[in-house]
């Protein structure tokens, strides 16, 4: 595969349905539309689970044992922020998750919410650091 660097998906997608690319790995919201519509087909998840928008869609580790990348969208803010303030936010972003009709839009983009708390979601991106320093590592990437 050769990487080629686009700035952002519209047009790499556009570049895919055009026929100048052969693949994109692509984050599910701006795909779902194209894939539902036939103009894109879906050949992997790289979730460790399948969606539940594409259920007979494989992940990639179940051809590659082991492979998972998920995207993870999360709430930050900055440091120094009492912490009556961030339950709050967390209460209600888990509140509006957690809604019917949001839950609805959210799945339709073929997104799951995954409400945690400020120190489970620490915790996360300090596993998911851990775990990427290590592919960059082993792979020797440096900076383009």
């Amino acid at each position: 595969m050769v990487h080629v660097p686009y700035r952002g998906l519209a047009p790499a997608l556009t570049d895919l349905m055009g026929g100048r690319l052969q693949a994109v790995f692509s984050t599910m919201p701006p795909a779902v539309g194209h894939v539902k519509a036939g103009r894109l087909h879906a050949l992997a998840i790289t979730s460790a689970t399948r969606s539940e928008t594409f259920p007979d869609l494989p992940t990639i580790g179940e051809l590659l044992p082991g492979y998972e990348a998920s995207i993870t969208e999360g709430l930050s803010a900055p440091k120094g922020v009492p912490a009556e303030v961030i339950d709050i936010l967390n209460k209600e972003v888990t509140t509006a998750v957690a809604d019917p009709q949001i839950k609805a839009r959210l799945a339709a983009l073929g997104t799951v919410p995954a409400p945690m708390t400020s120190g489970d979601y620490g915790k996360y991106l300090a596993k998911e650091t851990e775990k990427w320093a290590k592919v960059i590592r082993t792979a020797d990437l440096k900076p383009q």
